[in-house]
């Protein structure tokens, strides 16, 4: 005869071993406290017996079972038998992916968390971008203020600054982190600027034409009118284009007007000769 031993507090099923004959009375077997001889009940998958109001009962067992913490979606697993992994707020479905959290019995994607995780991540980006951009400028902005840069180096010093500015406006702009547009590195000096180089140099060369070697003649009054109005002229227009190389837009410019061509005052009305007078007051 089988007699089936169970725990004293919870019923679960422990142990079954042949039972004892009573050696005081030998039709009897001896039956230990919290066993029993009742048969056990067939198992289905995923169950274990439990000795409960005096009689066997299948509960749930998912020992052994690879499950998932419904709240992180780490692997877990349960120890004892008689609970689901529902009540331990534990699944058998693994978690798909980190955005994924657990709602109305089933793993779904946050919203939320998916617009943390790309405002994060384009974070880091706008963070690295930054830092290149501060670094390209390190230990400049003094030099910039004092005018000590040279050509070259003032515009990738304002392309720099204007480029940490589009960065702040990338991250402040409407639908950011969803949508973010980054701004693209300066263009290289020789590209932005060479067209308007070019173009500054041939006026300047005409502004020389009219210019260059005639300083001294100016100065002593030795040029014709209309040398002298062209010096001055092109003088300040020559003036006028340096300094549109160094405004704060550049290479975009705006190019001074070129001076009007030279025109020569009317002549003045002289009195007529005396002679002639004298024969018309005679007529």
């Amino acid at each position: 005869m089988l007699i089936h031993q169970y725990d004293a507090e919870t019923g679960q099923y422990i142990s079954s071993h042949l039972a004892d004959v009573d050696p005081k009375n030998p039709n009897r077997w001896l039956v230990p406290a919290f066993s029993t001889l009742d048969p056990l009940p067939e198992r289905t998958p995923r169950t274990w017996p439990f000795y409960r109001n005096n009689a066997w009962t299948l509960l749930p067992d998912h020992r052994g079972q690879v499950l998932y913490r419904q709240d992180t979606g780490e692997p877990a697993e349960i120890l004892a038998a008689g609970t689901t992994p529902e009540a331990q707020g534990l699944t058998e479905i693994p978690r798909p992916s980190p955005e994924h959290v657990w709602r109305d019995g089933g793993w779904v994607i946050d919203p939320a968390l998916v617009a943390q995780r790309a405002r994060e991540a384009a974070m880091v980006e706008f963070e690295s971008r930054m830092a290149r951009a501060r670094q390209m400028n390190a230990g400049k902005a003094d030099a910039y203020a004092a005018g000590l840069l040279s050509m070259e180096e003032v515009y990738y010093f304002r392309a720099w600054s204007a480029y940490q500015l589009d960065l702040v406006r990338a991250i402040q702009s409407d639908g950011f982190p969803e949508t973010v547009h980054w701004p693209d590195d300066p263009v290289p000096f020789e590209v932005a600027c060479e067209p308007a180089l070019a173009e500054f140099e041939a006026r300047m060369a005409k502004a020389k034409s009219f210019i260059d070697g005639k300083a001294d003649a100016y100065a002593a009054g030795e040029l014709s009118d209309e040398e002298q109005y062209n010096y001055r002229a092109w003088s300040a227009y020559a003036d006028r284009l340096t300094h549109t190389l160094n405004r704060e837009t550049f290479p975009n410019v705006v190019w001074p007007d070129e001076p009007l061509p030279y025109v020569a005052p009317p002549a003045l009305e002289t009195d007529p000769p005396a002679s002639a007078a004298a024969s018309r007051d005679a007529t």
